[in-house]
């Protein structure tokens, strides 16, 4: 039957969906790779097999318009006008799109909001800062002046390889304070990779051009990183908290410590403690009502241990933060300089923010729970439509929550708070 409204919604991605039936034109079909539905027409010309882009679902583009469209260019081809040499001629008329000028448009319209993240919510500022920093450093030195028609399979390769090598390596001065030091690498130019890849999918549903010329390049891809902290390094760690000094005899902030403090006992994101809010913070339920982690809102039951650490903290007014910063009304910004510095003065190697997160997860599996309790107690993403209406951790998540938190300051040889 002929393509509607509904088919193209319901379209599932990398799918194409030809119409048919009463009314139909053939050879005309909406096809999704990625996000967005775009309509198409399939065509013959001197016996060679052709695809057409008429434009992207959405304004202007309706089903009905594009069947239009799809019937003027099925006429133009039957005088022996291809539509796709045409499209070629104009650009060529017209002067070409650099890739640098693709990037900064895609950036306008992911600053808008209208670039959504594999969560179906818009790239949070920090990430849209990361891609700029991509971009300018790596992207716009390397091929930035290369037309966006010419960008094929070689020009990535090539690309890929100069980031691995370090040629786009720079060290400069960002701030009065600050400095870029840009090294490259394998895992740099795979993160490159991916971000141009995403730049050529939103150009390919634009109708920039016809196709991905990432797709199929291979790519260096790390192992998941394993460490977590043993026994022994988890009451090392304590200790050096309880210290509270390097071994220069230099007291760490006092913030970083209850974060860090934090951060072992709840499994969170160093983000997710460090920008919390008092709003955020249910001391009755013991847990964490987060309104913006990186998979969106979260309910994240944290025990009585962690509830009574920030629970000590004193309300500075008129910050909403329960770590505000030194500067303004904005949160704590030294974590990134103290915990590096904490961690190797307990001579613990190899250690972040985030490796805490991993042993959270490592003790709650010692204790016999299972992924799903764990994956409820590290707030990942609820895929059901019962997480929406949930306003309270279940009875099953706290008690693992408790129990966890316990375990980790036993080993930390923490005195336990209630």
């Amino acid at each position: 039957m002929a393509i509607t409204k509904t088919d193209v919604d319901s379209l599932p991605r990398n799918s194409v969906l030809w119409d048919s039936g009463k009314g139909s034109v053939v050879g005309f079909g909406v096809r999704k790779q990625r996000r967005d539905a775009v309509f198409v027409i399939k065509y013959s010309i001197d016996g060679r097999q052709r695809w057409h882009t008429i434009g992207r679902f959405g304004s202007p583009w309706t089903v009905d318009q594009a069947r239009l469209e799809a019937k003027r260019l099925f006429g133009q081809i039957a005088s022996g006008v291809d539509p796709g040499q045409a499209k070629r001629d104009a650009r060529e008329v017209t002067p070409a799109l650099s890739v640098s000028d693709l990037c900064d448009r895609y950036m306008e319209v992911a600053a808008a909001g209208a670039i959504l993240t594999r969560f179906n919510r818009p790239k949070k500022g920090s990430t849209l800062q990361i891609d700029i920093g991509r971009i300018e450093r790596h992207i716009k030195p390397l091929i930035g002046a290369t037309a966006v028609t010419e960008v094929d399979a070689k020009v990535i390769k090539r690309l890929i390889q100069d980031v691995a090598l370090g040629k786009s390596a720079t060290n400069i001065k960002t701030k009065a304070r600050g400095r870029a030091r840009v090294t490259g690498g394998a895992a740099t130019a795979a993160r490159v990779a991916d971000l141009l890849s995403g730049i050529m999918t939103w150009a390919v549903d634009e109708a920039i051009v016809d196709k991905n010329p990432v797709h199929g390049i291979r790519r260096f891809r790390s192992e998941a990183k394993q460490r977590f902290l043993s026994d022994d390094e988890l009451a090392v760690l304590g200790a050096q908290l309880r210290k509270g000094k390097d071994q220069a005899d230099k007291a760490f902030h006092p913030y970083a410590l209850v974060i860090i403090e934090l951060l072992s006992l709840t499994g969170c994101r160093s983000s997710e403690i460090t920008k919390l809010v008092w709003s955020e913070f249910d001391r009755d339920q013991h847990c964490l009502r987060l309104s913006d982690t990186k998979s969106g809102y979260s309910l994240r039951a944290i025990g009585s241990q962690a509830s009574h650490l920030i629970s000590k903290q004193a309300v500075i007014e008129p910050s909403p933060f329960v770590f505000p910063g030194a500067k303004g009304i904005s949160n704590y910004q030294g974590l990134n300089k103290e915990a590096p510095r904490l961690f190797a003065s307990a001579a613990l190697v190899g250690v972040t923010c985030h490796v805490l997160r991993h042993t959270f997860a490592s003790v709650a599996s010692g204790l016999g729970y299972s992924d799903s309790t764990i994956a409820g107690l590290l707030g990942h993403k609820g895929r059901g439509v019962t997480s929406r209406y949930i306003h309270r951790p279940d009875a099953a998540l706290a008690s693992a929550a408790e129990a966890v938190a316990n375990e980790i300051s036993s080993k930390m040889k923490i005195e336990i708070k209630r």
